[in-house]
């Protein structure tokens, strides 16, 4: 093809035939442009198709993992949950004033046992850490999408401070105190419990303090409902 044009050059100049050749030249310069112009379509094509085809496979990964994550959430949720109505009826008993009867030990010791909780959310990021750590976020082509997923480890961190600090508390000062007064089962039947310390302030402050903290998990703070709002966005647009 090279070799055809370059005689049709050829023969225009040996005939002294400048205005054809000229007309000649700009058509063959309008050819290249052309030629260069669908070679670039064709390969920005090529490259879309093969973002297109790792973006379905990303939000795939990222719609299953985002699946379990809901699911674990709704788990530790629940156990929080659980920790919120025991401390409740615990602190619906206060003051205890003298040593409870055998049933309402039998229901103290249980409501006390299920105040201890400390379950925390710990999703699976490894579709988001992968995008990051590629720089890769752009394949997403939602906007919406794209912004949920860069802040989600932020709004993970947020709402853990929450999880973090009622764990710290049961640790550190809830655990000790039960601890020293109570046995390991919390089976009031034994004589060895100092039921004398049922009666202290410092035990009720202890478990209003139990209470409050995991009310700040669950509705104060506010930063629950915006992982679980996010949570099910995320779901929603990146179902296959």
């Amino acid at each position: 093809m090279i070799k055809f044009f370059r005689n049709i050059r050829k023969n225009l100049l040996n005939e002294d035939k400048t205005v054809k050749y000229l007309k000649y030249a700009f058509g063959e310069i309008i050819l290249v442009v052309i030629g260069i112009l669908i070679a670039l379509q064709i390969n920005n094509w090529n490259e879309n198709r093969i973002n297109s085809k790792k973006e379905t496979i990303v939000l795939a990964n990222i719609h299953k993992e985002f699946t379990q994550n809901k699911r674990q959430l709704d788990s530790v949720v629940g156990q929080h949950q659980v920790v919120f109505k025991n401390c409740a009826g615990v602190i619906g008993l206060f003051p205890i004033k003298s040593k409870p009867g055998p049933e309402a030990l039998d229901s103290l010791a249980t409501m006390l046992w299920w105040t201890y909780g400390g379950n925390t959310f710990n999703p699976t990021q490894t579709s988001i850490n992968a995008l990051a750590s590629t720089s890769s976020f752009d394949i997403i082509k939602n906007e919406t999408l794209r912004d949920l997923l860069i802040s989600w480890n932020d709004l993970v961190t947020d709402y853990q401070e929450e999880e973090l600090a009622s764990r710290d508390h049961i640790w550190s000062q809830y655990d000790p105190y039960l601890s020293k007064h109570f046995d390991w089962n919390l089976n009031f039947k034994d004589e060895r419990n100092d039921f004398n310390a049922l009666q202290t302030l410092e035990f009720e402050y202890l478990v209003r303090s139990r209470y409050d903290l995991v009310d700040q998990i669950l509705n104060t703070s506010g930063e629950l409902q915006k992982v679980q709002a996010t949570l099910d966005k995320i779901i929603e647009l990146s179902k296959p």
